[in-house]
């Protein structure tokens, strides 16, 4: 490749680690043309690198991957930067880079910018949450929209697998109430957004605008350069809130290799 993947190696093969923590199985690593890809196979004869539509491919040697590139049968997330040839992106990415806290805020479009300003006008406030109070946003969200909510066990495998100072769980409150939540990690010089929980109770006071914009500063104030805000359905909602908020779209491919 003639551009370097922006995706540090140790977030890839760190998620793929809590991955098996919370799920089982086992994660290998195997060369092939596209570059390695990072694998976790479970217990019942599934594999994929990596599940829950995390980048698979570490070190890449092609900007374009055919089914032949990979190792047969196997589903392969591409990180940005590499296409799966003739085939429409599976999803959209959003990336801010951004040198300063004058340029990250600069990057957010001025509806998201509107709804930080927002957000503190009714009261909103950034506070710490326990993670108890993030796993029952993050139920209540699963439960509005038919998802999967996290694991119980999910905070204390990122902090084991990345490290204490690098997972980040930002919190909004209203009065006393959590009512929005963003966990991160920090990886190099790469801050990666992992989810986003709010009650929408709460949505009138733009509680999520604000929590992902302190997420998003407090890791360029920490050095990072990139902030990736993770996987959106191409024409979802979530793909237009994160490029309000300073994300913007790369598309995101999945090959199966044959």
């Amino acid at each position: 490749m003639s551009e370097a993947n922006p995706v540090p190696s140790g977030l890839i093969r760190g998620f793929a680690e809590v991955w098996r923590r919370l799920a089982g199985g086992v994660v290998e690593e195997e060369e092939c043309a596209a570059g390695r890809v990072v694998i976790w196979r479970g217990g019942n004869g599934e594999s994929e690198a990596l599940p829950d539509r995390m980048y698979g491919l570490v070190e890449p040697k092609l900007s374009s991957v055919t089914p032949q590139d990979v190792p047969r049968g196997l589903r392969v997330h591409l990180p940005p930067g590499v296409v799966a040839q003739g085939s429409e992106p599976h999803c959209l990415g959003h990336v801010m880079r951004a040198s300063g806290m004058d340029e990250a805020w600069g990057a957010l479009r001025r509806v998201g910018r509107q709804g930080v300003d927002k957000a503190r006008r009714l009261g909103c406030r950034v506070d710490p949450l326990s993670d108890a109070e993030y796993l029952e946003l993050a139920r209540i969200k699963a439960e509005a929209l038919g998802g999967r909510a996290p694991a119980p066990a999910l905070m204390g495998a990122l902090r084991e697998v990345f490290g204490v100072a690098n997972v980040h769980l930002t919190g909004v409150r209203w009065e006393r109430e959590p009512i929005a939540a963003v966990l991160s990690v920090t990886v190099e010089a790469y801050g990666m957004l992992i989810d986003g929980a709010s009650d929408r109770a709460h949505w009138d006071k733009n509680p999520n605008n604000l929590a992902v914009w302190q997420a998003v500063s407090s890791h360029i104030k920490g050095g990072c350069s990139t902030v990736d805000y993770g996987f959106s359905p191409v024409g979802a909602g979530d793909a237009r809130f994160k490029d309000h908020m300073g994300g913007r779209a790369t598309p995101l491919h999945l090959v199966i290799g044959a």
